[in-house]
């Protein structure tokens, strides 16, 4: 029997190393690589949608909200089903008019499962949209869920591959 949960946190352990890794690397490992690295790793998310803002790829979002502000901590279990307190990091970047889809959700968490309440949250945007805006569904479709230095990230946008790339530093 102790064999079985050594052997569980074992593999428990090599999930969460695993988690951890992020977007991912290659393994060329040049001093610019590692400097990349620790610099994704340290990103908050005010941070990222600092980055996201200034390269133009994702020109409707026109709204942010944060961790710590009131939008963000009265919202929070609206979008997420879960409450503010819930996340040691988070925010979203969104249309104000709610004519486009177009979305930057970004959470960290030691308690929820991020990556679940984000694709929940995709589940519920799809069906928002399905009878008001077809025309943003395929956008909705392909959306990108990733980690990147600790932060569970969901991009919905015409330009989700690359806001992806331009995040993880590929």
């Amino acid at each position: 029997m102790k064999m079985i949960y050594r052997a569980a946190a074992l593999l428990t352990a090599a999930a969460l190393a695993l988690s951890l890794c992020g977007c991912g690397r290659s393994s060329g490992g040049s001093a610019d690589s590692s400097s990349a690295s620790a610099e994704q790793a340290a990103m908050t998310a005010a941070e990222l949608f600092d980055k996201v803002s200034g390269s133009g790829l994702c020109p409707e979002l026109d709204e942010r909200a944060e961790l710590g502000g009131d939008v963000f901590a009265n919202s929070c279990e609206k979008l997420y089903s879960e409450p503010a307190e819930s996340f040691s990091d988070g925010g979203i970047m969104f249309v104000s008019s709610g004519a486009k889809a177009d979305e930057v959700s970004v959470l960290a968490s030691d308690s929820a499962d991020c990556k679940k309440l984000l694709e929940e949250r995709k589940q519920r945007r799809y069906k928002d949209y399905e009878g008001y805006a077809p025309a943003e569904l395929e956008k909705i479709e392909n959306a990108r869920i990733f980690s990147a230095g600790g932060l569970w990230v969901m991009v919905i946008s015409d330009n989700a591959e690359d806001a992806e790339k331009l995040i993880c530093g590929k």
